[in-house]
């Protein structure tokens, strides 16, 4: 006679605005990022010293406006003093200048390379991170998982290691395209500013300040290379548990449920979706970036419902408290 297997309850996250616990790990991005910014920052004005050379002039002095486009909105306008300077560049020069700058950006945001880019060490300790919490609450949840599993086994298994190697190509090729679009904005501003005789001190400031906006974006993109990675981590183990242990199991989606979150994405806090779904969903209408959800995996019992149903009856009154409070209609 068959034993029935027993189903335990999930391990749900106290912190509900930060299901996937990764705020501390993404800080410490954001740290390295401002400091690799600010190492751009300090190597520019060194070029800049050296290179961007002229001399005053007071004749034919006038206001007007250098114009940097934006990845999305209109593009900013910074007023200026043009005609006031007359550098001391060939086209030779400016091209020297500008392939400099290119190789500080490169320098601190690709370093590395291709290989070894300084930004995977975050990604693939969340990767790890993620499998770990997948382990630790399957385990919980299933003694036929906890008796055939061990997180050291799943670290190295062949289909963890492929992620991480994938993980590897596309981090490279986010933050190639971060240094890329910073090396477009700057080259179009340095160029504008010698060719109208914006004067060294005003084309720093506004280098300065579309360094910025490129961190702006650069943290964006950190934020979700890091909680993806641990998300992507969750839904292996979960396919993999299916796949080869023959366990029911979906994952439960539980949304950081702040102030700030998209409606929508609330709207799934406390549903099971299989991780094929989740991951087409987060496919589309750009639902990876600025996401702070979590999805867990879960068990299920023969009738496809989770073993504990005061916690689904909890989640769902969560659910319907941040959409009363904040008025915000399901999509």
């Amino acid at each position: 006679m068959m034993t029935k297997m027993v189903l335990r309850t999930p391990v749900i996250p106290r912190n509900k605005a930060d299901p996937t616990q990764s705020s501390r790990q993404v800080s410490r991005m954001f740290s390295d990022i401002e400091t690799r910014y600010l190492g751009i920052k300090t190597d520019l004005k060194t070029l800049f010293d050296l290179q961007l050379t002229g001399s005053e002039v007071q004749a034919n002095a006038r206001q007007g406006y250098l114009a940097c486009n934006n990845e999305s909105g209109p593009a900013t306008l910074f007023q200026v003093n043009i005609g006031k300077y007359l550098y001391d560049m060939t086209a030779a020069k400016l091209a020297s200048l500008l392939q400099s700058a290119q190789a500080i950006l490169d320098k601190w945001l690709l370093q590395g390379g291709e290989q070894n880019v300084w930004a995977m060490g975050y990604v693939q300790d969340e990767y790890e991170r993620g499998t770990q919490m997948a382990v630790s609450n399957l385990s919980v949840q299933s003694a036929l998982y906890e008796q055939q599993v061990t997180l050291a086994d799943r670290l190295s298994s062949p289909g963890v290691l492929n992620q991480i190697a994938s993980a590897q190509v596309a981090t490279y090729s986010d933050w190639k395209g971060i240094s890329d679009k910073a090396w477009a904005d700057l080259s179009s501003v340095i160029t504008d500013a010698v060719a109208r005789g914006i004067n060294p001190r005003e084309t720093a400031q506004i280098v300065s300040k579309r360094l910025d906006v490129s961190m702006s974006s650069a943290k964006n993109i950190a934020q979700t290379e890091q909680v993806g990675a641990l998300r992507n981590a969750q839904r292996t183990e979960t396919v993999w548990s299916r796949d080869t242990l023959g366990l029911n199991t979906k994952m439960l989606h539980l949304s950081a449920l702040k102030p700030t979150s998209r409606a929508w994405h609330v709207a799934r806090h406390g549903h099971t979706y299989t991780p094929e779904e989740i991951e087409e969903w987060y496919s589309q209408n750009g639902n990876r970036y600025n996401c702070y959800c979590s999805q867990i995996p879960v068990m299920l019992d023969d009738d496809g419902e989770i073993v504990n149903p005061g916690m689904v009856e909890r989640l769902a009154k969560e659910r319907e408290q941040w959409q009363s409070v904040l008025h915000k209609p399901q999509k």
